[in-house]
C-alpha cells in the first residue's frame, strides 16, 4: 500500500466514511442495490471528497429505514424518498426547538 492510499483509508477511518462497497457490506446489501439508491438520492455521498463517493457511517441507519419502509411496509422508492425528506425536516425542526429553549 502506497503512502497516498494509506493515507487516504486512515483519512476514512478517522471521519467514519465508507466507500459504496464498504457501506453495502455494512448494511448487508448488494452493491448494486446502494448505487441505485444513489441514483435516487435517498441517500448521498459526503460533498468535496473528490472523485470517491464516501458516505458517512450514520447512513448505513439510513439504508436499514429505507429497506424497512420497502420490504416490511411494501412503500415504492418515490414514496421512500418522501418520508425521509419530511423526517430529515422534522428532524431539524426538533434540533431547531431544542436550541430555542435552550438545551
Amino acid at each position: 500500500m502506497n503512502n497516498k492510499t494509506r493515507a487516504l483509508v486512515l483519512w476514512r477511518a478517522e471521519h467514519s466514511l465508507l466507500s459504496v462497497e464498504d457501506l453495502a457490506s455494512a448494511a448487508g446489501m448488494q452493491t448494486g442495490i446502494v448505487e441505485s439508491f444513489v441514483r435516487y438520492r435517498l441517500i448521498e455521498p459526503s460533498p468535496n471528497l473528490g472523485f470517491d463517493q464516501l458516505f458517512p457511517a450514520s447512513t448505513v441507519d439510513r439504508l436499514h429505514r429505507i429497506v424497512h419502509l420497502r420490504q416490511d411496509l411494501g412503500v415504492n422508492l418515490a414514496g421512500v424518498a418522501v418520508i425521509l425528506r419530511m423526517t430529515d425536516h422534522m428532524e431539524a425542526l426538533q434540533k431547531e426547538v431544542e436550541v430555542l429553549r435552550g438545551r
